[in-house]
């Protein structure tokens, strides 16, 4: 369905468009000038260039009939030669020159290109956890990589090469005309007669080049979001055998992308036909009309010769400033998908500004009548799916990891990221939730599916905000603390770990600068040492995109090594031993107890043995804290935990 046509308006006034690419030329104010520089001399090369031949031409015409009149001798010939010869040898600079601007365009494209990136790259690092609920992976890479690119019409190609050559063609343009009215002020009158209907034209096609161009990119940000959904969870597409329902859906997809980029080449296409029409045009009344002029005296050979190269000079420039209102009007429409990243809510940022207060280390966290609801976002609408079929999970007393929560949750989707979709989707509230854990302390957290368990480990950790009531840190309020500093001390675990296209070792280090005896001590407690020892080149073997060759017990014990070797005060876990056997969660535990055992854990788990090897636990129904108590304790006075071991 295509979408209303306001909504590919831009968003802006084009003042506020060209203010922003001005402001990126500050740090390369050097290299600007140069540009600046080289553009003034490779317009100035190319304007004389016609007029030092019209002059070799008339010269040679004169000196040809100074001859035959005897007025001019061969001493004064072979002057008039030596200094022609004088001219065209400077002009053939020109070349070196041209080749150096165009070396010199090229890195500036480079050099923006990383930069934005970069830029762009940071701001989406920074930003909070609502941030990737409502921009899909797929848009974002194209954002990064396709809406920045050095090529046509990248943005990072107009805010060099575009706008220079467009300079550069403009003052080719202007001197060009001032000589060409120099030397025949009708001939060049007659040459510019079409100039007026090129800029009319593009008035008349400017809205419809960026209403189609939004529309394309935001085709291209669809099919690579679908793309990366199929990829990361190609092991749901083929355990559902729905192998060609999604070559259907990617069918449509690239059908209406095809659409989009003919409707772009075509109103392109249309752009260059009437220009060049009008060009071409030109050069034909230039020759009639100088043709006329030269037969009757009117102008020198040369002149006419001058007029025809001035116009094949300025023929490639009419097209170039064209080709950058074209680009610019597509361009316009890119800044506004980047900024779009920027003005997006900054929920860390925020934070950070206001949060300044250090601690030396995590002695309790407290939850002070916390309440918390999921905010309806468009990329987060999906239906939750249910484990089992049912809507309450039992705590599992096997060692075997519960069923595929179905392919949105599994391959990423919302349901996944938020960690509480069913609770999401029905409009799930947190109500006033108020507890504490202390230093050292194992607190397991259980409930239904939607109860919502990973919301609480988001909410201590620092992910989501609270709507009301305070979440406290030594008695203090975690919006004041220094959310940095606060982050290094703790460790998130979560039930889906990312895992890089890197080495064992590096996934585990994480770029920290660990040594590697750490690294190895970690995947050891993590029980994780054993099976990389196995593997061809150990901690050094590569591991592929997202962990596909890895088992999920593998990937979480790799997630688990990786959190431990930040040495965290207080360790955050979603559900991470579902994928372990009983041995190897027992050994665990008695490990972590035994290397760490001041370390703070808040444990989400559906398992028993997890939850009977904390100190307590709090049980969650439908956003309400039930009780918090031993197992035993609440195996005699708790329904919903004894439905759970039930």
């Amino acid at each position: 369905m295509r979408p209303p046509v306001d909504e590919h308006e831009l968003r802006h006034p084009r003042r506020y468009y060209l203010l922003w690419i001005w402001r990126q030329y500050r740090p390369y104010r050097r290299m600007i000038l140069a540009l600046v520089g080289l553009t003034v001399i490779s317009t100035v090369v190319s304007v004389l260039f016609p007029m030092v031949f019209q002059r070799v031409i008339d010269g040679v015409v004169t000196g040809l009939k100074g001859f035959k009149d005897g007025t001019m001798t061969l001493a004064q010939a072979e002057a008039d030669r030596d200094r022609r010869l004088w001219y065209l040898a400077a002009l053939a600079l020109g070349p070196l020159f041209a080749g150096f601007y165009t070396w010199l365009r090229l890195r500036m494209n480079l050099t923006f290109e990383m930069a934005f990136r970069e830029r762009y790259f940071r701001e989406v690092l920074e930003k909070g956890h609502r941030f990737f609920l409502k921009f899909r992976t797929g848009d974002l890479v194209t954002r990064l990589t396709e809406d920045v690119k050095t090529w046509p019409p990248g943005l990072s190609w107009l805010c060099c090469s575009g706008i220079f050559r467009a300079f550069n063609s403009s003052c080719i343009i202007f001197f060009c005309l001032v000589s060409m009215f120099w030397l025949s002020p009708l001939l060049a009158v007659v040459a510019v007669v079409p100039m007026p209907f090129m800029v009319w034209l593009f008035l008349r096609m400017e809205k419809a080049i960026e209403r189609r161009f939004k529309r394309l990119q935001t085709c291209v940000s669809a099919t690579n979001d679908f793309l990366e959904s199929a990829y990361s969870g190609i092991k749901i597409i083929k355990s559902f055998n729905a192998e060609e329902p999604q070559i259907a859906l990617f069918g449509k997809l690239l059908d209406e992308r095809i659409e989009r980029e003919v409707d772009v080449a075509r109103i392109e296409g249309l752009y260059h036909v009437y220009f060049e029409f009008l060009n071409y045009l030109s050069g034909v009344l230039v020759m009639l009309v100088g043709g006329i002029m030269a037969i009757r005296g009117d102008i020198t050979l040369g002149v006419y010769y001058a007029f025809f190269s001035y116009l094949g000079i300025i023929m490639h420039p009419l097209i170039d400033i064209p080709v950058l209102l074209f680009t610019l009007a597509q361009t316009f429409v890119t800044i506004d998908r980047l900024e779009e990243i920027v003005q997006t809510e900054r929920e860390w940022q925020e934070a950070d500004r206001r949060g300044d207060v250090l601690i030396d280390r995590i002695d309790r966290i407290e939850f002070r009548g916390v309440e918390f609801a999921h905010r309806p976002l468009a990329s987060a609408d999906a239906p939750a799916p249910s484990i089992g079929g049912g809507a309450t999970a039992a705590l599992s007393t096997t060692a075997t990891a519960p069923p595929a929560a179905g392919p949105g949750a599994s391959a990423g989707g919302p349901a996944s990221q938020t960690g509480e979709g069913a609770g999401a989707g029905r409009g799930f509230r947190f109500q006033p939730l108020s507890f504490t854990i202390r230093r050292g302390e194992k607190l397991a957290v259980v409930g239904p599916i939607g109860s919502g368990k990973t919301t609480l480990l988001n909410l201590a950790a620092g992910l989501l905000t609270p709507d009301a009531g305070e979440i406290l840190v030594n008695g203090l309020a975690l919006r004041d603390l220094r959310k940095d500093r606060f982050k290094e001390k703790i460790g998130f675990i979560q039930q889906e770990p990312t895992i890089f296209s890197a080495s064992v070792a590096d996934n585990i280090d994480f770029w920290r600068g660990y040594d590697r005896d750490w690294i190895e001590t970690c995947a050891r407690l993590a029980q994780f040492e054993a099976e990389v020892r196995a593997l061809p080149h150990q901690f050094d073997e590569k591991i592929g995109p997202r962990g596909l060759n890895l088992s999920g017990g593998q990937r979480q014990r790799l997630a688990i090594a990786r959190a431990l070797a930040g040495r965290p005060e207080v360790l955050f876990m979603d559900d991470v031993t579902s994928a372990l056997d009983a041995e190897n969660e027992a050994q665990l535990w008695q490990d972590l107890r035994a290397r760490f055992p001041d370390v703070t854990c808040l444990i989400v788990t559906h398992r028993l043995s997890t939850a009977q090897n904390a100190d307590r636990i709090m049980v969650l129904a439908d956003g309400r804290l039930e009780a918090i108590g031993t197992h035993d304790e609440l195996l005699r006075t708790n329904a919903t935990y004894q439905k759970l071991v039930s």
